[in-house]
């Protein structure tokens, strides 16, 4: 058998380093103290001492922290044999480590207080030896005191912290500033605990977990305090950063919390999803009390809403139920309580989980933006009331219910959308009444029954309109009955009857129309209404025939309203008529009569009184503006949309109104900030109506790119990933707009290889399409990351795609841009394959006429003066080296003389350029300036700087300022450096 190679110092070294960016977790801390023994097989008492500061650390920042107590004893007897065998390095890390040990033991219940309050008394000793300010033990201090209930020393030792003065030894700002607002929100202060973090929230004073801690923090306190924005704000960016650190566990129980608390139940559920197997975990009893806490909050709400039944997460081994979960959770985070409050001799702690656990919802919904999963329906739960007319949803009573009648009636006539709702209190009032209603009023309530059913796409409805047409008959009532025949076709319709049975329905709607008495208010209502449904069935069933039929329903159209315009009572009706024909001149590529169309409709519609029904109208409006590039108007009719729809009380229909507003804005410099909130309402609302799927989808891309636009990239990420599955399903474009906002998010937020794979997946769906400008677009961005990246090979590899991208769609500039990347990925190994690649470059836009080929020429010989001179100081490197080849000939001064040469050709092109070409012609002049310095020619150097201003002349624009300004800095370290 052949025995195990014995470890080398070297090979555990390098381990230890990899060890050190590897995930926070179970698996770090294991490779740690396999570590520690392979340090210790070799002997090196100075690789055991980085063994045992690795395995600490990743302790620190686990599930397992109490852990690192027995290491840190073990650091600690070193110290204690021998001081100076640790360098400044290791004193620095040792001290410091004491306050991790001493927090640590806090969080551990077993651990006696006696014991803690030693450990702070040896800290102070040995911090006092070493010569540290005693802010830090003053922080110490105050924690145990805070914790345990001690709240005079507390208040004595906040004040004796905050005094000390800071040194090396003090927690970073930015931890400091979340222990204090914390304090302060302990003290019942919100506004000073979120005055506090203001510098950590804002991105002034950070670290490697700050502001991820501050941001869950300031979640509830921001709720409480009206900030609902910020309060989102934070919940997205937030969860992105937490999610998945087992050093960050109470933030996600903060970010649990929070969703249980503003109406995002199933959020919370998906976020505990997320960390359900760190629920039993108990290397850190305080930090799973506070992910306990944040779960059962979020549990509690859940119970009260009725969703015991509710799957939750796994736990035990087994799926558990919510109120399974809750039941066992509720009486492990109970026992962990008393088991710290028996170690402090106090209550403390179990009345800080009772608290938590009491608190009741803040607000009844806050929208996310984010894609969540759908709650199963309570068991037995009732049907939510819905909001009325001018008050709140209310029980009729007998007394009213002749004003419910007519108000009733008065809705329907006008078409209102709340019509519903109020026939909804007629019926209750009647219920509570313990009142038959009459003939008139049964076939009313009949009317609305059948309606619903129609709207919810029922089997039953056109019976039911069969039996309100025979109500109304025998209420005595032909304008209700003339209504009942045209909403049985309209019922046929939708159900997909035969032709032959439809046209029977409507003639059969038409003849009662007609046959009304002249007297009847309705009459030319009813007639009109028949006629212009029976031409929309019969251009739909042309277009169904392959038939376009445009014509003809055009013509019909026109008849419709040169017959009905003067018409009472039915100019809406002629507005829609004009809004079908503005949709068949869109179509047929006449916009602008399209538009004419569309303005009349509206005012037609709004001058009868209904703007809720122009509402839709104005948005269609708005989309063919937007594409007519008037913006601003088209703008102004998406608010007007908004405006005339807020009576509509279906959430799907609100929706579309507030998603074509949000993309009006979005296309408009500065205005994406308010795309953001209308976008955002949107998606909720396509929530509500069931369709976060669908257009939901739409809307949250859009929210996702208006947020990108005023720099929210981790809110962007979020709300687009929770998204992308479903946008995935809306074909290649949304599928290509969506993958590239949410790499241009990732890769400002530093993730570039996660940009880089969203833009090759997007750049593998633009593989298919005919034109290939979007293909290579994609390719170079994706080039761009994996460079940014570090991916060089990879980089590599896109870019030389993208570049034959290019040469096929024929964009020199974009060539020439990509050829110039390719060459300094290439010049780190092999410069003459980059200036082979940068004279490529230079070829493909060597036409002239074109300014911008102009300036890429320029840009070229500049990136190839630079790279010419880097392959000679490559040269000489080679040549110093052991070994080296030593005939450089001459190198530095032969290169040289070839980059100058090539500037020169650069600056009298940025020059032919005029005011277009100055930033790129003062960045040459700049370049050839520091390659006469490294020639020795520093006369030569002041010479090309002073021409240059001296060709600018009086700085006359804002540019001209701007270019002295460099060239005068440029003059200063000219000389300094001579």
């Amino acid at each position: 058998m052949t025995a195990a190679p014995a470890h080398t110092p070297e090979a555990v070294l390098q381990a230890l380093r990899e060890n050190q960016s590897a995930p926070n977790g179970p698996l770090r801390n294991a490779r740690a103290e396999e570590l520690v023994a392979a340090a210790e097989s070799t002997g090196d008492r100075d690789l055991v001492r980085k063994a045992l500061f690795e395995l600490i650390a990743a302790y620190e920042f686990s599930t397992e922290r109490g852990r690192m107590l027995v290491p840190f004893a073990r650091l600690m007897q070193e110290w204690d044999k021998d001081p100076s065998a640790f360098d400044q390095h290791d004193v620095h890390r040792f001290h410091w480590m004491f306050k991790w040990v001493s927090s640590g033991m806090l969080t551990l219940p077993e651990i006696p207080l006696a014991t803690v309050e030693r450990w702070l008394s040896e800290m102070e000793r040995r911090y006092r030896t070493a010569g540290y300010s005693e802010r830090a033990v003053r922080q110490a201090e105050f924690t145990l005191a805070h914790e345990t209930g001690d709240a005079e020393r507390a208040a004595r030792a906040f004040a004796a912290w905050t005094a000390a003065d800071r040194d090396s030894m003090a927690d970073c700002h930015a931890c400091e500033l979340n222990d204090q607002g914390r304090y302060r929100l302990h003290q019942g202060r919100t506004d000073g605990a979120l005055d506090t973090w203001a510098p950590v929230l804002d991105g002034r004073s950070t670290c490697a977990e700050e502001p991820h801690r501050v941001l869950a923090e300031s979640l509830l306190p921001l709720v409480r305090s009206g900030r609902l924005d910020a309060a989102r704000a934070h919940h997205l960016r937030g969860h992105r950063l937490a999610r998945g650190n087992e050093s960050l566990l109470p933030a996600i129980g903060r970010h649990i919390e929070f969703c249980a608390l503003t109406g995002n139940e199933a959020r919370g559920l998906e976020v505990l999803a997320e960390h359900a197997a760190h629920l039993p975990a108990d290397g850190n009893p305080a930090a799973r009390l506070d992910l306990l806490g944040g779960t059962l909050v979020l549990l509690r709400r859940l119970l009260a809403l009725g969703h015991g039944d509710q799957p939750a997460v796994a736990y035990g081994g087994s799926p558990r139920t919510v109120a399974e979960l809750h039941g066992l959770l509720d009486a492990e985070a109970a026992a962990i309580a008393a088991r710290f409050d028996a170690r402090n001799g106090s209550t403390a702690v179990s009345e800080r989980l009772r608290d938590r656990l009491a608190q009741e919802p803040l607000v009844e919904r806050l929208p996310l933006g984010v894609r969540t999963g759908r709650l199963s329906a309570p068991r037995g739960a009732a049907p939510a009331p819905r909001e009325t007319v001018g008050d709140a949803p209310r029980t009729g009573t007998a007394e009213d219910l002749p004003e419910l009648v007519a108000e009733a009636r008065r809705l329907r006539a006008l078409g209102h959308p709340r019509t519903a709702e109020v026939w909804d209190r007629v019926a209750a009032a009647l219920a509570a009444a313990g009142q038959a209603p009459d003939p008139l009023l049964a076939a009313d309530l009949l009317d609305r029954r059948a309606l619903a059913a129609a709207q919810a796409a029922e089997e039953a409805a056109g019976p039911l309109f069969q039996d309100v047409l025979e109500a109304y008959r025998a209420a005595g009532d032909p304008a209700g009955a003339a209504l009942a025949e045209q909403r049985l076709a309209v019922a046929a319709i939708r159900g997909g009857a035969e032709p032959e049975a439809v046209r029977d329905l409507l003639a059969r709607a038409a003849d009662a129309a007609r046959t009304l008495d002249e007297a009847e208010p309705a009459r030319t209502r009813r007639v009109a209404a028949v006629e212009l449904l029976r031409i929309r069935y019969e251009a739909m069933r042309r277009e169904e025939a392959g038939d376009d039929g445009g014509a003809w329903t055009d013509a019909a159209l026109a008849e419709f309203v040169a017959t009905y315009a003067e018409g009472d009572g039915v100019d809406d009706l002629v507005g829609d008529a004009e809004q079908l024909r503005a949709d068949h001149a869109w179509r047929s590529g006449d916009p602008e009569r399209a538009d004419a169309l569309l303005a009349s409709a509206v005012r037609r519609i709004v001058g009868a009184g209904r703007p809720w029904d122009a509402a839709e109208h104005l948005a269609r409006r708005a989309r063919l503006l937007l594409d007519l590039g008037r913006v601003d108007e088209a703008e102004d009719a998406a608010r007007a949309a908004v405006e005339h729809g807020a009576e509509l009380v279906d959430a799907g229909g609100s929706a579309a109104l507030r998603t074509t507003l949000a993309e009006v804005l979005y296309r408009q410099d500065g205005k994406e900030a308010e795309a953001v909130a209308h976008a955002l309402e949107a998606a909720h609302r396509w929530d509500a109506a069931g369709e976060s799927a669908g257009p939901g989808a739409y809307a949250r891309m859009l929210l996702a790119q208006a947020l990108g636009a005023v720099g929210r990239h981790a809110e962007a990420a979020e709300v687009l990933e929770s998204a992308l599955p479903d946008l995935l399903k809306h074909g290649d474009e949304h599928v290509v707009r969506a993958r590239d906002a949410l790499a241009r998010s990732l890769r400002a937020l530093g993730d570039a290889e996660g940009a880089a794979e969203q833009y090759l997946r997007a750049a593998e769906v633009t593989a298919a399409w005919e034109h290939q400008g979007a293909h290579a677009q994609l390719a170079t961005l994706a080039a761009e990351c994996l460079s940014d990246g570090g991916l060089d090979d990879d980089a590599v590899a896109v870019y030389r795609r993208a570049v034959g991208l290019w040469e096929t769609v024929g964009d020199p500039v974009s060539l020439a841009r990509a050829l110039r990347s390719l060459a300094w990925l290439e010049a780190r190994g092999d410069f003459v394959a980059a200036r082979r690649l940068m004279d490529r470059a230079l070829a493909a836009v060597a036409a002239d006429g074109d300014p911008q080929l102009l300036l890429e020429r320029a840009r070229t010989w500049s990136q190839t003066a630079q790279l010419v001179m880097e392959a000679a100081d490559a040269r000489a490197e080679d040549e110093e080296a052991p070994g080296g080849d030593a005939s450089g000939g001459g190198g530095l001064a032969t290169a040289g003389q070839e980059s100058l040469a090539l500037l020169d050709r650069a600056v009298a092109a940025a020059a032919a350029l005029g005011p277009a070409g100055l930033d790129e012609r003062g960045q040459c002049t700049g370049r050839a300036a520091w390659t006469e310095r490294r020639l020795g020619r520093v006369e030569a150097a002041v010479s090309r700087v002073r021409s240059m201003i001296a060709a600018i002349g009086p700085a006359g624009t804002p540019d001209e300022e701007r270019a002295v300004e460099r060239l005068e800095f440029l003059l200063e370290k000219l000389t300094e450096a001579a």
